[in-house]
């Protein structure tokens, strides 16, 4: 739980505390605006969310470095737009790898479309990534093309304690497979590169740390690198829709080099005055890119940037838009020459109030509002006598979280830029707003025209923490309605849209599930809840009846079949704990695998994983699979399941769930 966030506001008012309730020493009086009044009235606070672009690099430098000073409860934003028109560097060389296949029958032909293992038909079904919109796949390190499986595990040590961080991918290759028959698979190839993957048609795409390539695969066997780009930002996240990428980047931006920004290294360049950002300002500690390629090609066509901070930034994509989540706080200084001229003008004497007025017309930074505003309240202090000194600072501090209660949705609020995806081209089309702060992608949703985002409000004053769930218009972001005050005391822990209903986790010592109708987007509604022990932060729907939930009770890890046939009364059927303590699927919701011919569920652990049937509302273990080392991810060809270790490949009927066959991966 980030507690720095939560906290936030209670300082403000400890602070304030502090100043009423102790006699400091007098401030001399003054009438003339302090000496760092900041007249670029353009970087000033506004009341509309609306996007700019910036006037050259020193007007960058000095949003930044306004923006850092509030980055470290806060995410800031930059948008900037350009058409690229590098290409990348075409590499048209040896294979990757390239080994003769295995003596067999079934060897692998040139091209999977084509036919792929020789005299081998295509399988009947196989499953995919794991993803949270139909029709657009993420990036993931199992990736398979029906005939072909192409696996690129993380070298990394992983146990229940470790916080999950990036691979170091230096020594490691992606493996690459022959899934017919789906028996037998066999290694055939490798790549000497790793990352996450995304595959589109004959081309094989690997995001690296340090490059994005293509690779041609229409011969799996050898696999032959086409071009690629390097990459000097970090890719936050990518999505892939008929041939096109969509890659989203993060770096670090300096005051002494803001610009311009080079995600693909020298490959494109960004303009300091093709940089957008907020009118009002916005914390900064990071400049966010977004990029559209050509898969096959790897042409880049539009790219959209914006600066944020390296957390509480939320990415999510529908068929239309990619939607790019930024976090504000409102200015203390403001917020507190607001409360005395609000709340406490009756009891301020005449030459306190005159002085707050002309404060607060200035236009000055925040620090030096709340510098003069406390300045203002010590001499006003200073003038009553002890008794009635420390009355007036106690009923000033409990007045001040009343009106912190009562403004505790306009305290910290989320920014949602709207960037238009149309083929290559980008473009950055409305901004919107909404209270609180989201969990994660799974937080928004489009749907029919309708734009969901669920979020928590932290505490304010003498008000809980609370959550929301908001409803925009998808085209121009204006706030339709909302459900609010959802497991007061709480924060959000997943969040899964289906149709016109929203399932929402809350926790802190329980694990309230929420069941939000939102079929009509101006009056939704939460109709359901169940409380139950532990937590889930992943949800899957099952069926129209059934939302599994991953999560946690007691260090242990759970899962949870919701009833929800009836919204407004769910019901558990059954949970179950397994003894592991750490799953993948509670990093990424890539890791998890449902087969619905078979009605079980993949549950990959730090010890193998667990094969857990879920027919007739019942959680059963059906098999348990080991593996050398921890479970990373799993799939099915036709009936047999498919289960990845570090090192190996373990396969398991379906029909019988036997283990029958293991593949060592050696790359060799």
């Amino acid at each position: 739980m980030d507690r720095t966030r939560l906290l936030g506001a209670s300082l403000a008012i400890v602070v304030l505390a502090v100043v009423v309730a102790g006699a400091l020493a007098l401030g001399g009086e003054t009438t003339r605006p302090p000496a760092d009044v900041v007249n670029d009235s353009d970087d000033q606070p506004t009341d509309n969310a609306t996007i700019v672009q910036f006037e050259g690099e020193a007007a960058v430098a000095a949003y930044v470095q306004r923006g850092q000073r509030l980055a470290a409860v806060d995410a800031p934003f930059r948008v900037r737009r350009v058409r690229f028109t590098a290409q990348p560097t075409v590499v048209r060389g040896e294979p990757a790898v390239q080994r003769e296949p295995p003596a067999r029958t079934d060897a692998v032909g040139s091209s999977a479309a084509s036919g792929g293992a020789g005299g081998e038909s295509a399988p009947e079904r196989v499953s995919n990534t794991n993803v949270q919109v139909a029709g657009l796949q993420e990036p993931d390190i199992l990736k398979n093309d029906g005939r072909n499986v192409y696996y690129a595990p993380q070298r990394q040590r992983v146990e229940p304690w470790m916080e999950p961080r990036r691979p170091d991918h230096g020594d490691d290759e992606t493996y690459v497979l022959a899934a017919t028959p789906p028996e037998a698979p066999e290694e055939i190839g490798s790549i000497d590169a790793s990352g996450r993957l995304l595959q589109v048609n004959d081309t094989l795409v690997v995001l690296e740390d340090d490059a994005v390539r293509g690779y041609d695969v229409s011969d799996p066997a050898a696999p032959r690198q086409v071009w690629a780009h390097p990459l000097e930002d970090e890719v936050v996240t990518a999505r892939e829709i008929d041939g096109r990428l969509y890659l989203v980047t993060r770096s670090s931006v300096s005051v002494d080099d803001p610009c311009p920004v080079q995600p693909l290294g020298g490959d494109a360049a960004i303009a300091c005055d093709d940089i957008y950002r907020p009118t009002r300002q916005v914390p900064v500690d990071a400049t966010y890119s977004a990029l559209a390629l050509d898969a096959e090609s790897g042409a880049v066509g539009d790219a959209i940037s914006f600066v944020g901070t390296q957390d509480n930034t939320a990415v999510y994509m529908s068929n239309q838009s990619l939607y790019v989540t930024y976090t504000e706080r409102s200015e203390r200084g403001a917020l507190r020459v607001d409360f005395l001229l609000e709340r406490q003008s009756e009891r301020l004497p005449a030459w306190a109030v005159d002085r707050l007025e002309e404060i607060e017309s200035y236009n000055i930074s925040a620090t030096s509002k709340e510098r003069e505003a406390n300045r203002i309240l010590q001499q006003y202090l200073a003038t009553l006598d002890r008794s009635k000194r420390d009355r007036v600072a106690s009923e000033i501090s409990n007045d001040y979280r009343s009106f912190l209660a009562d403004h505790q949705r306009d305290l910290l609020t989320t920014g949602i830029v709207r960037v238009d995806v149309d083929g290559t081209d980008l473009a950055v089309e409305t901004v919107g707003t909404v209270p609180g702060r989201p969990l994660n992608q799974f937080s928004l949703s489009e749907h029919e025209g309708t734009l969901r985002i669920t979020t928590t409000v932290p505490a304010a004053g003498s008000a809980q923490s609370a959550n929301d769930l908001y409803t925009l218009d998808a085209d121009s972001l204006d706030r339709l309605g909302a459900a609010k005050d959802m497991g007061l005391n709480e924060e959000v822990f997943a969040v899964r849209y289906v149709g016109d209903t929203a399932y929402v986790v809350t926790f802190r010592r329980v694990d309230p599930f929420h069941v939000v109708d939102v079929s009509d987007p101006h009056d939704p509604e939460e109709v359901g809840q169940l409380e139950l022990p532990g937590f889930s932060s992943y949800l899957h729907p099952v069926d129209e009846n059934h939302v599994l939930g991953i999560g946690e009770e007691d260090g242990q890890v759970k899962a949870v079949l919701f009833d929800v046939s009836n919204p407004s009364d769910p019901t558990i059927d059954d949970d179950h704990r397994f003894g592991a303590g750490w799953s993948a699927v509670s990093d990424t919701h890539h890791a998890f695998l449902l087969d619905r011919r078979h009605e079980v569920f993949f549950l990959p652990t730090g010890q193998g994983g667990t094969v857990v049937d879920y027919s007739d509302g019942d959680l059963s273990v059906k098999t348990t699979v080991d593996t050398d080392g921890a479970a990373l991810r799993a799939m099915y060809v036709d009936d047999y399941m498919y289960v990845f270790g570090q090192d190996e490949l373990i396969v398991v009927d379906e029909r019988t769930w036997n283990r029958t066959r293991a593949v060592a991966l050696d790359g060799s």
